[in-house]
């Protein structure tokens, strides 16, 4: 499922979209897995051009982390 999402992270204010894959209890014939998500578009302080490929990559992987955490 695609989401939007809000950010603030040390006083920038992070804006996009992420694909959310739910986490899936193991069974008999395949493991478990833990919620994954994917940022896709990723926009700082209002701006409508999509900087993902501009930001520190941990940046990005915090937002991933934080949108995880609450879905």
């Amino acid at each position: 499922m695609t989401i939007t999402f809000e950010r603030v992270i040390q006083g920038f204010h992070f804006t996009g979209l992420a694909e959310v894959e739910p986490a899936e209890s193991a069974t008999d014939i395949s493991p478990g897995w833990p919620t994954i998500v994917t940022v896709f578009a990723l926009h700082l302080d209002g701006s409508h051009k999509d900087c993902i490929d501009i930001i520190d990559p941990s940046i990005v992987q915090r937002i991933e982390q934080m949108l995880a955490e609450t879905v």
